[in-house]
């Protein structure tokens, strides 16, 4: 069943019109989300639990919130309250679109009293990070899939930046999607760009780094020299 409505139209990570395409098509997004599907991650087996706080998950440049139900599911399954983007096609570093997810950003903030992290996939990444840059009181943690960030300025201390990419990825390239901020925390899997929203290794990378406390700056790594 879940497998049926993630591939209908609109649903499924690289359908058209709800993800930015890649070389290859969707065959290997496709394997990798049936592999997560098999993995007990994705059904909260042995995942630390969650601590009920706000996550923002924002979708690739020209996509809509659909391909990222997999992953929003996965979060509330462990222990968070998830905010859909209301992104209907993602046009990317928008002045006007990252003052209304800012505003989400604060309202959930002022709701609950505790501050949102931000999980951004491709374009969504560099979103992210320009929320984050505008709302740091609000933000807790900005982690970044596959997302062109390496120009992008530093963001406060007092903002938890975590960034995933691939050594696979050709969209964004492994060197372009690593943070520079000294206090950023970058991690690598192996998959493709898109692939990334439905990659298990993704998934158990950000099950640990949700789980970290708010005052936790986290044990910060530097970038593979191969990045």
């Amino acid at each position: 069943m879940i497998w049926t409505r993630a591939t209908r139209p609109g649903g499924f990570p690289g359908a058209r019109g709800a993800f930015p395409g890649q070389p290859g098509g969707l065959l290997q997004p496709a394997f990798e989300f049936a592999r997560l599907l098999r993995e007990p991650v994705y059904w909260g087996w042995g995942v630390p639990r969650g601590d009920g706080h706000a996550v923002l998950v924002l979708p690739g440049l020209g996509a809509d919130d659909a391909y990222l139900r997999p992953l929003r599911g996965w979060l509330r399954r462990v222990g968070y309250t998830t905010l859909r983007s209301g992104i209907s096609r993602n046009p990317g570093l928008s002045e006007q679109l990252i003052a209304e997810l800012g505003e989400r950003v604060e309202a959930a903030y002022r709701r609950s009293g505790r501050r949102v992290s931000i999980i951004g996939h491709s374009m969504g990444g560099a979103q992210a990070r320009a929320i984050a840059r505008r709302h740091p009181d609000a933000v807790r943690h900005v982690i970044t899939l596959g997302s062109p960030i390496v120009t992008s300025r530093p963001l406060p201390e007092t903002v938890r930046v975590s960034a995933i990419a691939s050594a696979d990825d050709r969209i964004v390239r492994a060197p372009a999607a690593v943070a520079r901020d000294p206090h950023a925390q970058n991690l690598t899997v192996r998959g493709s760009h898109s692939g990334l929203a439905v990659n298990a290794s993704v998934y158990r990378r950000l099950a640990r780094l949700l789980a970290a406390g708010e005052g936790d700056t986290g044990q910060y790594e530097s970038a593979p020299e191969y990045l």
